[in-house]
């Protein structure tokens, strides 16, 4: 597209910025005036080659030179333009012969033509200062223009890096969650067939939330809990009666989004590591959702049989973690501690109220 919106933004202001200078001497001298006239003659010889300086510099010299980190060069071909320019000013001075149209014209005197010769410019030493300081600006404005495109592109891969990452580790949760879903049904089939048959009903719509619902980078917050009551309520027909299980689930949920799968491997974690078929265990979990945060608890035993000794959570939990600090930064607090009987997690995450 010749007129994007990224050359529209780049190139309106020095439409706008030209377009001012080449007005204003209709604002500022009078026609009328030989005198202004004369002053206005001048003003537009001058301007002619400011913008010359400023474009060839800004599209020229400093790309060509300057990003090519030749800044010795860059100097030097910018010393060199700036002498080029004036002499070229002061030769054409010279043969358009301008200062005839000057104050004295208005007194009548008829000043004779200057033969051909190479006067010095009168506004030579003031050219050449303002010459400085228009090539300045344009270098300044290019360079300027040009760190903030590489912060942009800049921007764009750190996007580009942290989504293909999130999506990575999202990606990671699905086999881990089949994995211990499937592993419960297993379990089931031997103990009683009409439950396993259940259990596989629900792992089905689990299943259709992850393939279809959770493939974005946000998602309800009531579907959200709707998706984790599920996974609890899956988990919990294989429990005997020696895992006490306490779930409290926010009946009143905001209107919001959130990032899917967060909770999810924290309660996997728990239901792997946190019961016992052999002695007492517990599982406690709470999620609620209050103002523009919500609050993630889950509690459990540690059985002290062998197996479940080290309960360091896994991939899910270090896979969440990350995700955590990629979504949210410095945004979210999340507290994990283990006693020697107790292993304790708390998450608390902003959302986007709609």
């Amino acid at each position: 597209m010749i007129f994007s919106k990224n050359k529209i933004e780049k190139w309106l202001p020095h439409f706008s910025g030209l377009l001012l200078f080449l007005i204003l001497p209709i604002f500022v001298f009078d026609r009328n005036n030989n005198r202004e006239i004369y002053w206005m003659y001048n003003y537009y010889y001058q301007l002619a080659f400011m913008i010359v300086a400023f474009y060839v510099n800004y599209m020229v010299v400093v790309p060509r030179f300057f990003f090519s980190k030749r800044k010795v060069c860059f100097f030097i071909i910018l010393i060199l333009f700036t002498f080029l320019l004036l002499s070229v000013s002061q030769y054409l001075y010279d043969y358009f012969q301008l200062e005839n149209l000057g104050p004295d014209s208005i007194s009548g005197e008829v000043i004779p033509p200057r033969q051909s010769r190479f006067g010095l410019h009168p506004k030579l030493v003031d050219n050449f200062f303002l010459l400085i300081i228009v090539l300045g600006f344009s270098s300044g404005m290019a360079i300027i223009q040009r760190f903030r495109k590489n912060e942009s592109t800049q921007k764009e891969i750190e996007k580009a890096r942290v989504d293909s990452e999130l999506a990575f580790l999202k990606n990671q949760i699905s086999p881990h969650f089949f994995f211990n879903a499937l592993n419960n049904i297993y379990g089931l089939i031997a103990i009683d067939s009409d439950k396993a048959q259940q259990a596989v009903e629900k792992l089905s719509g689990l299943m259709r939330y992850l393939i279809y619902d959770s493939n974005i980078d946000t998602i309800e917050l009531q579907k959200e809990f709707d998706f984790t009551l599920k996974y609890i309520e899956l988990m919990q027909q294989r429990l005997s009666s020696k895992v006490k299980l306490n779930i409290v689930i926010s009946p009143k949920i905001p209107e919001g989004q959130i990032p899917p799968l967060l909770f999810i491997p924290f309660i996997e974690n728990a239901f792997k590591h946190g019961i016992s078929y052999r002695e007492s265990s517990f599982i406690s979990i709470r999620l609620t959702a209050d103002n523009d945060k919500i609050v993630f608890e889950c509690k459990n035993s540690i059985p002290s049989n062998k197996e479940n000794k080290e309960n360091k959570g896994g991939v899910g939990i270090t896979n969440v973690q990350q995700r955590l600090d990629l979504i949210y930064g410095n945004t979210f607090n999340l507290d994990i501690r283990k006693t020697v009987e107790e292993y304790y997690v708390e998450l608390v995450v902003p959302f986007k109220i709609k």
